[in-house]
């Protein structure tokens, strides 16, 4: 993968210069990094705490987070995700105010507007990272799941599932259908088939005989029997 800094950004560079095998520096027309692989780029924009209040104050916030929304290419790249990256430590700025003050609290609510402004309505996802450290955390781990397609995958939880395909074998369709059992999944599925063949005869068993099936213990057990009756 490649990283493009802009270079607005050169005061940070050591932080990202060794986390990506190509880091080049260069002026990118949204955002202040951009991390490319194949055509696509996901684009990131960077701000410390006084620059966001600032600019929320000012609305310069919000110029930013539209054209990052209505750009889709940044530097011949497919805009494939966009990330807003707070940088820094609210309690440092906030440290003089005192807490039951107007002006504190004026402040914190003015925030949490922006935050859901800038979540529900520029549908862009913020991270928070309070030091140099989580900064270069946050990089290197966007850089190995971007690699490895992971906040591209499906959820893994039980309650979703992928439609199953048309042409799938009927043994796998009946797992698949037994998988969608509360705290069952794919192998306990297998189990239950191995055991009993068919899904009527794990439908018509008692808890005493599902209890035979390996991995499925009394709870499972007497939960696939009212499932099924």
């Amino acid at each position: 993968m490649k990283l493009l800094v802009d270079y607005r950004e050169r005061s940070v560079l050591k932080l990202v210069e060794d986390i990506c095998e190509d880091v080049v520096v260069t002026q990118l027309s949204v955002g202040d990094y951009l991390l490319v692989s194949g055509s696509e780029g996901i684009v990131v924009e960077r701000k410390t705490i006084n620059d966001l209040l600032t600019s929320i104050r000012s609305n310069r916030l919000w110029d930013q987070l539209l054209r990052m929304m209505k750009t889709e290419k940044v530097a011949g790249y497919s805009l494939k995700r966009r990330i807003l990256l707070i940088h820094g430590n609210y309690k440092k700025y906030f440290e003089n105010l005192d807490y039951e003050t107007d002006d504190l609290k004026t402040s914190w609510s003015q925030l949490m507007g922006a935050y859901m402004e800038i979540l529900y309505v520029y549908n862009t996802p913020i991270i928070h990272v309070e030091s140099d450290i989580a900064f270069k955390a946050f990089m290197k781990i966007l850089i190995k799941r971007e690699s490895a397609g992971k906040n591209d995958k499906l959820p893994s939880a039980k309650w979703y599932m992928k439609p199953a395909k048309a042409d799938l074998p009927l043994k796998n369709r009946k797992k698949y259908i037994l998988s969608a059992l509360p705290y069952i999944g794919n192998q306990l599925a297998s189990n239950l088939l191995d055991h009993f063949s068919t899904i009527s005869d794990i439908a018509f068993a008692q808890v005493e005989d599902l209890k035979k099936v390996p991995k499925i213990g009394k709870k499972r057990a007497e939960l696939i029997y009212k499932m099924f009756h």
